[in-house]
């Protein structure tokens, strides 16, 4: 019924991890920029690099929580590849605003 050969990689469900590529990404070059040395970036704040953080967090728990639940009724494994880059994201997403108040405490 289903044909999924093509997103499903020895038996692990791989068709969401683009998006956790992508949301790694994002927050390593948010966390490349708070950790360079102060520009004259005037786009980047506080609040800009919180509220990427909390979206990066957010977004990447539900698109694995919904992966979960595709593996589910697929009957196909999860893809461990997939938990650990959450892991990062959230690791990143969590160091970036404490990275970018301390840089900033004037």
């Amino acid at each position: 019924m289903y044909t999924y050969e093509s997103f499903e990689t020895l038996g692990a469900f791989t068709l969401l991890r683009p998006i956790f590529i992508t949301f790694l990404i994002v927050s390593l070059i948010l966390f490349l920029i708070v950790i360079l040395p102060r520009t004259k970036n005037k786009r980047i704040n506080g609040f800009t690099v919180t509220s990427l953080s909390i979206i990066s967090i957010l977004i990447s728990a539900q698109v694995l929580f919904y992966d979960g639940v595709i593996v589910d009724e697929l009957n196909l494994g999860g893809d461990a590849v997939s938990f650990y880059m959450f892991l990062a994201i959230v690791v990143f997403s969590i160091l970036n605003p404490i990275i970018y108040f301390v840089r900033h405490r004037n």
